[in-house]
């Protein structure tokens, strides 16, 4: 009898797990690349809205209550998470500008720890500021009659007077808040303002990451396109 033919030799994948880490990992990599070039292009982009004082500073936004203060909600500094892109050290000094609706109108403006405004406006009529970034507020209602707010020990900084007001503040870990009232607490006010930030490692945050995408995106790429070029030649 014929002998029977032996059976068609099966031809390798060539991916061995070896191979698959690497294709894994070199796409992981370029992934990551795509992370930093974003960072990277981020602060490049913020550092076009420094003016000429060194300050990045946002567009103005107008609020207004008919309580006696406005408040913004309070601030993480220095926390856990992304809220550490917060902290003092990134930030430097930080600049709020408040320019009332009328330029004979006396305003204060004042940082002060989250509790302590909490605990002071408590009862109070007033408003808080939900988001800067798109004028966000929330009417709270009270009857309570507030006290002047220079009257008050907790501030961290604080400035009142007639027109435009400029405080600044070397932020510190923590809850903070910023509060805008009349210096008698006589309710309603109304203001333009804006916010600043000196963030003098933006430079060097946006050399890093850039350079971290380049180093990224050649590693993955050697590594993927070896991966595939070890593959094909089996």
């Amino acid at each position: 009898m014929p002998t029977p033919a032996p059976p068609p030799a099966t031809r390798s994948s060539g991916w061995t797990p070896g191979r698959t880490i690497a294709l894994g990992v070199g796409t992981l990599m370029v992934l990551a690349s795509l992370g930093f070039i974003g960072a990277g292009a981020t602060a490049l982009w913020a550092g076009t809205f420094r003016d000429d004082a060194g300050f990045v500073t946002t567009n103005a936004h107008t609020f207004s209550t008919t309580g006696s203060a406005l408040v913004t909600d309070p601030v993480e500094l220095g926390s856990p998470g992304v809220d550490w892109l917060y902290s003092g050290t990134l930030l430097g000094t930080v600049r709020v500008r408040v320019t009332p609706a009328s330029p004979d109108t006396t305003v204060f403006v004042g940082i002060a720890p989250s509790g302590d405004v909490a605990r002071y406006l408590s009862g109070v009529d007033h408003t808080t500021i939900t988001d800067f970034w798109s004028d966000t507020t929330r009417a709270v209602s009270g009857t309570a009659s507030a006290t002047p707010p220079g009257d008050q020990p907790f501030w961290a900084a604080s400035v009142s007077g007639s027109g435009p007001q400029t405080l600044t503040w070397e932020p510190a870990n923590g809850s903070w808040s910023v509060v805008v009232m009349d210096p008698d607490a006589t309710p309603g006010v109304t203001v333009t303002a804006d916010l600043g930030a000196e963030m003098p490692s933006l430079t060097a945050m946006a050399v890093v990451s850039l350079s971290l995408a380049v180093l990224a995106l050649i590693a993955g790429a050697v590594l993927i396109v070896g991966a595939v070029r070890r593959t094909r030649s089996q």
